[in-house]
């Protein structure tokens, strides 16, 4: 028997030591294209696996081949300046109280 999966409505987003819970998968493209979300970060269903979002077999193609570049330049040091923008993990912060917020 085969049993059907149901598309996940949620996710969980990494970056570094910070987990933001309850991300809604129907906003991930408009927090890349807003650079929220970056190709560095990484998402779980679970909590359990995680995949760098500019792996992901659904989100990879929003990610352009010099951006992914440029961040594995600036993971490796390599980098002169950094693509991360200034307070990201604040900004980060904001974005999981504003869905609290929604979610609430």
């Amino acid at each position: 028997m085969v049993q059907k999966t149901t598309p996940v409505k949620v996710v969980m987003v990494r970056r570094g030591s910070v987990t933001i819970p309850s991300v809604p998968t129907q906003k991930l493209r408009t927090f890349i294209r807003k650079r929220a979300l970056l190709g560095s970060d990484e998402i779980s269903g679970d909590g359990k696996s995680w995949v760098r979002v500019d792996s992901h077999y659904q989100l990879s193609k929003y990610f352009s081949a010099e951006g992914n570049e440029n961040n594995t330049a600036s993971q490796n040091g390599n980098a002169e300046f950094s693509e991360r923008p200034p307070n990201i993990e604040n900004n980060l912060q904001e974005v999981a109280e504003l869905l609290k917020d929604i979610n609430s």
